[in-house]
């Protein structure tokens, strides 16, 4: 009796020296899993943002596919209603077009404010506020309120469990502030599954013709002030009177510069990489080339998970468009009956001063910026392969004729 109850005091001390280990073991495993499963706490940075290099082989599916309510509201403080479709950029690539196209077919845009433009329907200028305004934005939860606020009508009358909603902020500045737009997502829901549910889409155009469509647009805006400037008493246009872009207007000569002076005061002063300011500082805005491509996505990539983000070619929208809408229309998961739309061309503006070709000095110029810089964004996504619908490898750039003769 006595040696038996030695065994059992025995397997009783055993147990209890065993069970701290099994505990710490059985933790152990849970946590491996947690941190398999999904972003650790402390992998975020002061910003909150995910790091999002991990695996990505189930995210792509789901990303707006579960039933978490209208723009994916039950996950959001609150339950506000951030866009799950971001057409980020860039600029004079056709931004307009798709999004004119995706109107049409359904995905609900942002609400304009009183006073506002009716371009505000496209572009909400959120995350470009300081270059409207010219005041700071503090990228908190109450500020992203106001912005969700501009979607809210996308959910009218719809159930909180239908998750098919798609609402579309299509400014094509947002390409500037990834920071600023992760901070955003993660103000509205600090575990970061909202952000992880947002899609994005970036439209790339051969960087000169981009450039040269971008001044051709403001070119002609200026020139329209010009024209509607106030007569003074001798007959003639009081050109100084009229606010146009310092990028395009002399004032000293007091006229619309040519491209080459465009070129020459902008594209080739902004060509290096600027990294965009703490959306937590004091500074918003960034002087960079909007053609830059790979230094651009290269953040985006960082801060969000790279399937969430369709790039997109406009080459293949000008020469296929069947192909480029299939692309979009499989991103999103678009309803299969809405195929027969087409894109319709958008700011097709000419008062007869548009130049059509650079002069072969100043191409020679960009290539020796622009050149080195493509190289590097193919590179860049033939080692971070997209979505499963992107061009793959994506289309390279086909360069415009230039003239040897200046108009």
């Amino acid at each position: 009796s006595m040696m038996t109850g030695s065994r059992l005091n025995r397997s009783v001390l055993f147990v209890l020296l065993s069970l701290p280990l099994f505990i710490y073991y059985y933790c152990q495993r849970l946590s491996s899993q947690s941190v398999n499963g999904m972003h650790s706490v402390q992998d975020m940075s002061k910003y909150h943002y995910l790091n999002s290099t991990g695996s990505t082989s189930n995210r792509y599916s789901g990303q707006l596919s579960s039933s978490s309510g209208c723009l994916n509201q039950n996950l959001a403080k609150d339950n506000v209603t951030l866009p799950n479709v971001l057409l980020i950029g860039v600029q004079k690539s056709g931004t307009s077009s798709l999004a004119s196209w995706m109107r049409r077919v359904g995905i609900c845009m942002s609400e304009v404010q009183p006073g506002e433009p009716s371009h505000y329907e496209k572009e909400a200028h959120y995350f470009d506020y300081f270059n409207t305004t010219g005041k700071k934005r503090k990228y908190d939860f109450d500020h992203s309120k106001i912005y969700a606020r501009r979607f809210a009508h996308c959910c009218t009358g719809q159930s909180k469990t239908k998750s098919e909603i798609l609402a579309m902020d299509a400014t094509p500045a947002t390409v500037l502030f990834p920071k600023s737009v992760r901070i955003t997502f993660d103000s509205v829901d600090p575990t970061g599954e909202l952000a992880k549910r947002a899609k994005f889409m970036i439209i790339l155009r051969e960087p000169i013709s981009r450039e040269l469509s971008f001044y051709n647009h403001y070119a002609y805006e200026c020139r329209k002030k010009v024209q509607s400037a106030h007569m003074d008493t001798s007959g003639h246009n009081d050109t100084k009177s009229i606010k146009c872009s310092a990028k395009l207007w002399d004032s000293k000569m007091r006229r619309v510069k040519t491209f080459s002076e465009f070129m020459e005061d902008n594209t080739l002063i902004n060509s290096r990489f600027a990294p965009e300011p703490d959306p937590l500082g004091r500074s918003s805005w960034r002087n960079m080339n909007r053609g830059l491509y790979a230094d651009f996505l290269r953040e985006w990539f960082e801060l969000f998970d790279r399937e969430q983000i369709l790039v997109l070619s406009q080459e293949e929208l000008v020469s296929d468009e069947g192909s480029f809408l299939n692309r979009v229309h499989s991103f999103l998961g678009l309803d299969s009956s809405i195929g027969n739309f087409h894109l319709k061309q958008v700011n097709a503006k000419d008062d007869g001063h548009k130049v059509k070709e650079v002069l072969c000095s100043d191409q020679e110029k960009l290539d020796q910026i622009f050149d080195p810089l493509n190289e590097d964004l193919y590179r860049l996504l033939e080692e971070n392969s997209g979505p499963p619908m992107e061009q793959r490898p994506f289309q390279k750039f086909v360069k415009r004729n230039c003239t040897v003769e200046d108009g």
